[in-house]
């Protein structure tokens, strides 16, 4: 038994620096600059065709593999008046780029303002919400503070009546997130969304 013991001693040490140097770290800094609470307010004060919005994104079901966040923007001047509400999966896709997936939640409203007590979403199961198929969202990491990433052309379908399809692109850095989303006709024209460039969120 005391000649195991070293043999043992070491494999949990082994064990232990694989584990750590398993960690996904570039992984890890996208998620962990996405979250927090942040507003274009400077924007909208320079801009006015910019509406004042406020974006929040918090960390939940920590249980669970992966990194899911809970994702809402808002009116900053009508309190309660919620433009969008989702959960988002954000994985490795390959050695060089990462993705993110977005989910529907059913019974949203129920949700709205759930970043201040994430574990309100511990109630919801996988059937509770639905993917967003063609959404998903490809990043790239430019610097080990910067990531940008973007919808694939024409995937995104709208259910907006003229909106054939949806694109959207971000640009994630240490102190601001830019999201720049425009819907286009069967033509591939421009008919929704910013002309200007996009939504420049700074976190607060």
């Amino acid at each position: 038994m005391k000649r195991l013991l070293p043999f043992f001693l070491l494999s949990i040490f082994l064990f232990g620096c694989n584990s750590k140097s398993a960690k996904d770290t570039e992984l890890n800094n996208l998620v962990n600059l996405v979250l927090g609470e942040f507003s274009n307010e400077e924007q909208a004060k320079n801009d006015a065709s910019y509406a004042h919005l406020n974006l929040v994104n918090a960390r939940i079901w920590k249980d669970k593999p992966g990194y899911w966040v809970y994702s809402e923007v808002s009116d900053a001047k009508q309190d309660l008046y919620i433009y969008s509400q989702r959960i988002v999966n954000y994985k490795r896709l390959d050695s060089t780029s990462f993705i993110s997936t977005s989910y529907i939640i059913d019974g949203a409203k129920d949700f709205e303002s759930g970043w201040k007590d994430p574990n309100i979403f511990d109630e919801l199961t996988m059937d509770d919400i639905e993917m967003r198929r063609g959404c998903e969202v490809y990043y790239k990491k430019k610097t080990s503070t910067i990531f940008s990433g973007k919808t694939d052309k024409g995937s995104c379908i709208s259910s907006i009546k003229g909106i054939d399809y949806i694109t959207s692109a971000f640009v994630v850095s240490k102190d601001k997130i830019s999201v720049w989303t425009r819907g286009y006709d069967q033509k591939g024209k421009q008919v929704w969304g910013k002309i200007k460039g996009p939504f420049k969120y700074k976190k607060q």
